[in-house]
């Protein structure tokens, strides 16, 4: 039904069912956008840190440097003996994301503040899921740290999924609020 014959439509079930429809769509469509910016981003500045990073460059002195590195394993170099596992491990992690994602927009448990934080986090796990897929390991080039005493290094995608959850952590007490609020 367009959404002039939703608008038209009776009062009834069929119209609430219309507009709620139309809803889920929004939602679902949203999602697209911090994921195609995220990919975009986190895919182009991959390119770059390959092509331009030779050396350790540093932005903040030594604290904040740009220093191309190589992950074979998953976050923070965990199961780095690289080989399939890696790969397995974050496509089933995507699908359960994915499938968790599509259940959440037909129940109406997603709503639109989670949109941005959940486009943010599968957004970075397909951008270092297609870097993976490549040559079996994902460039990172953000490095953080004093002296010796260094953070793993990162990349933009892993940067998406942390401040994507952090967001998702800020929200879902908002949120449970709100709906405490409309159920009393």
């Amino acid at each position: 039904m367009s959404p002039a014959g939703c608008m038209n439509a009776p009062a009834t079930i069929s119209r609430r069912l219309c507009v709620r429809n139309k809803s889920k769509m929004k939602i679902g469509l949203r999602i697209f956008i911090p994921l195609m910016i995220s990919l975009l981003l986190d895919g182009l500045t991959k390119v770059w840190a390959e092509q331009a990073l030779s050396s350790p460059t540093p932005i903040l002195g030594n604290f904040f440097r740009l220093s191309l590195g190589h992950n074979t394993g998953v976050a923070f170099g965990l199961f780095a003996n690289g080989g399939i596992f890696p790969l397995i491990v974050t496509g089933v992690m995507i699908a359960f994301l994915a499938a968790w994602l599509i259940y959440s927009i037909h129940s109406g448990d997603l709503t639109a503040i989670a949109v941005w934080p959940v486009g943010l986090i599968l957004g970075g796990a397909v951008g270092n899921f297609a870097d993976r897929m490549v040559d079996g390991r994902v460039t990172d080039f953000l490095d953080f740290g004093l002296g010796t005493a260094r953070w793993p290094t990162f990349n933009l995608a892993d940067s998406f999924i942390v401040v994507g959850a952090l967001l998702l952590l800020l929200i879902i007490p908002k949120v449970k609020s709100n709906e405490k609020e409309q159920t009393a």
